[in-house]
């Protein structure tokens, strides 16, 4: 499907050095592929990137469906309201009328607790650092990260984790490839030395992210590969 812009979003009770930090991530992810793309201005395919915050609609009343995030938010809560589940989230932003008229990628960024339940149903669902709908969504959590007690190491490991979820937001790495790696939960990673690599803890986008700096990486080359042709696919549409 064709979907000509990436729409950030984050709750409100996210620190903006985080928010900061997570735009300047896909800043930085566009410049490196707008490197493999010829000439600037002749053909740049990369969705617009629309930063519209802890959003509301201010014409439409509180409680109002699709009213702002909040309201989202809320939607995708446990029974209990503890925390978001991915089940009911990615279901809410499917809904979501503006996908339908003008479809779109959703990179979300929350403080609050988000639990994978796809897989295991709502009981056994686990606290995860983000989940992804590939193709369509992304949803990253911060709380997770307030064990790193240096704030310039957890920026560090958030950056490294931002860039894996972009990645499965535009569905890389290309599942055909011989240097792939499946995760328990069936998903697939990258296995070369790349943000794409399976990453389920802050402790392990820690250590991934101080390899990328000192190799001067974010996506290996491979990756590179399928994230330019995955965003020329969705530029161009079905043909």
């Amino acid at each position: 499907m064709r979907r000509t812009y990436v729409s950030m979003t984050w709750t409100p009770g996210v620190d903006q050095n985080s928010a900061r930090l997570l735009v300047q991530t896909i800043e930085d992810i566009y410049e490196l592929v707008r490197k493999h793309l010829g000439t600037p201005g002749q053909f740049d395919p990369l969705p617009s990137i629309r930063v519209f915050g802890a959003w509301a609609i201010p014409s439409s009343p509180p409680g109002t469906p699709y009213a702002d995030i909040s309201w989202m938010i809320s939607r995708s809560l446990d029974d209990n309201r503890g925390h978001i589940l991915a089940s009911r989230f990615v279901e809410t932003v499917t809904l979501e009328p503006w996908q339908a008229t003008h479809p779109h990628f959703d990179l979300c960024l929350t403080e609050l607790p988000v639990h994978d339940d796809r897989a295991t149903g709502m009981s056994n669902a686990e606290e995860v650092i983000g989940i992804s709908h590939r193709g369509m969504l992304s949803l990253i959590s911060t709380r997770q990260f307030d064990v790193i007690e240096s704030e310039p190491l957890r920026q560090l490991a958030m950056q490294h984790t931002f860039a894996n979820h972009i990645g499965m937001l535009f569905d890389i790495p290309d599942d055909t490839r011989a240097d792939i790696a499946i995760s328990e939960d069936g998903d697939v990673y990258c296995a070369n030395q790349c943000a794409m690599r399976y990453t389920g803890t802050p402790q392990k986008a820690l250590a991934f992210a101080r390899q990328e700096i000192a190799n001067g990486v974010i996506y290996c080359e491979a990756c590179q590969h399928d994230l330019i042709a995955r965003i020329i696919g969705y530029h161009l549409g079905p043909n």
